[in-house]
């Protein structure tokens, strides 16, 4: 089942549910509304029959009263009216209609009877009889004013009254839920629409068409939402590419150094058939070599693996981090010549000890130095060391090609390496995209950060330590 078919299903029951509570709430009140008027218009009979009653037992022959309460106070439903005095003696009894029995249906049939006087309940002919009588003093004498009324034909009445002010109310309640019904189409169209979308780009990047994206139609949830979705499929894009290069540098970074010990091994043979065994301890290094090459590859893979498991733990000691900046530095000096490079390092002041470790500190610095030297063709590289409130930084400078800003946020990932297809990097194409991703986990680790800029004229790499 679709989404939109579930919006429109949930928004419709709502609907209906709210449609029948208030028909029910309108219905009881009406009904109570229409009961109340009843008990009055009722109750307003029987107080002007026994004002009648009272004006006949005093002055007998005068009826005025009566004939005006015939003419404008007399209802369908009133059956007998009469007036009674001591000991039950009956002086005016006049009866309008017999009941009779009506075949009626009512949406309710309860009558909550007036407080004042005597209202009961008999049966004559078959009918329900609603009997009310009101006593009064007229003359020092108690006189019973009696009025008998056809409970069915207050029900009719009443439920005559309901029909008719029902009857708009429902009309305006049908209205209102097509109009429901219709926003309800609309409201699902909209939010359902970009998310089908959205649905469908999903399917079709997951089938691997990686450069497909959702338009964006509007600045609301739904158009932030396909930003994201867009962004996040860049993303995966991205990694894509990065996936691609990674699985080519693995297996040039396989290939290469398994493929020189092959050679090297081919050599030693023939060497040794020829029993020119002067040569073979320089194919035995080459081999060494290439065997540290793989181990380093190797060990990489273990620290990535260390790290995804929260199993990598430091041996924290003091440490002193000038000492192993000039370690990392003198260890990348030979390198640096061979390029070129002017490789210096500055100590501004006096540098405190710190706590951390000095392996993994190490290893963090070389990483950064290292990857200084090796991306700087001409000029220089420098690193710093300076004492600030509560850190202790160390900035390595270079004047190399730098990093393209768009993958400034990238470079610290796993398995990322600056542009390893481009010309313009060939050294990338020797690493294996962990070292920054090692080191940076490393720092913070320690409760420190790494970061860094870049221009046309070199990066700049930050390593700030706790002190």
């Amino acid at each position: 089942m679709s989404i939109r078919t579930k919006l429109i299903l949930f928004i419709l029951t709502l609907l209906t549910a709210i449609s029948a509570v208030t028909a029910f709430l309108f219905l009881h009140n009406e009904w109570a509304s229409i009961s109340s008027n009843s008990q009055k218009k009722n109750l307003q009979v029987l107080l002007s029959m026994s004002e009648v009653c009272k004006e006949i037992h005093g002055a007998p022959g005068k009826s005025s009263a009566y004939k005006y309460f015939k003419a404008f106070l007399k209802s369908p439903e009133i059956i007998k009216v009469s007036c009674s005095g001591p000991g039950g003696r009956v002086f005016m009894e006049e009866r309008y209609h017999s009941p009779a029995q009506i075949p009626l249906r009512y949406y309710f049939k309860n009558f909550s009877p007036p407080l004042t006087g005597v209202w009961e309940t008999s049966s004559d002919n078959g009918v329900e009889i609603l009997r009310a009588s009101l006593t009064a003093r007229s003359r020092g004498a108690e006189i019973t004013a009696s009025v008998d009324f056809s409970t069915q034909l207050i029900y009719q009445e009443m439920d005559s009254s309901l029909r008719r002010s029902s009857a708009s109310f429902f009309i305006i309640l049908s209205l209102a839920f097509a109009i429901g019904c219709a926003g309800t189409l609309i409201i699902t169209r909209v939010i359902a629409g970009p998310i089908q979308a959205i649905a469908e780009a999903a399917r079709i990047i997951g089938s691997g068409q990686l450069n497909h994206r959702v338009p964006v139609k509007s600045e609301d949830e739904m158009g932030r939402l396909a930003l994201e979705f867009n962004r996040m499929a860049d993303r995966l894009k991205e990694f894509d590419e990065m996936k691609r290069d990674f699985v080519s540098s693995i297996t040039h970074d396989l290939r290469s150094p398994v493929t020189g010990i092959e050679l090297c091994a081919d050599i030693i043979r023939k060497l040794a058939e020829k029993r020119d065994y002067d040569r073979i301890p320089e194919q035995v290094f080459s081999i060494n070599e290439h065997s540290q090459r793989l181990n380093r590859f190797i060990d990489s893979m273990l620290e990535v693996s260390k790290i995804e498991s929260g199993k990598l733990n430091l041996t924290i000691k003091p440490v002193n981090l000038e000492d192993l900046v000039d370690r990392a530095v003198r260890a990348f000096r030979t390198y640096a010549a061979q390029k070129g490079l002017k490789l210096e390092f500055i100590v501004d002041g006096e540098v405190p000890d710190t706590r951390g470790d000095p392996d993994r500190l190490y290893q963090v610095l070389a990483n950064v130095i290292g990857n200084a030297v090796k991306f700087t063709d001409s000029g220089s590289v420098s690193v710093f060391i300076e004492t600030l409130p509560g850190w202790q930084k160390v900035r390595v400078c270079d004047t190399g090609i730098g990093i393209p800003p768009h993958e400034l946020n990238n470079i610290f990932s796993k398995f990322y390496r600056i542009s390893s297809g481009r010309r313009e990097y060939p050294s990338a194409r020797q690493g294996t995209g962990l070292g920054l991703f090692i080191a940076k986990y490393l720092i913070e680790l320690h409760g420190g950060r790494i970061q860094a800029e870049s221009g046309t004229g070199g990066s700049v790499f930050s390593v700030f330590l706790p002190s």
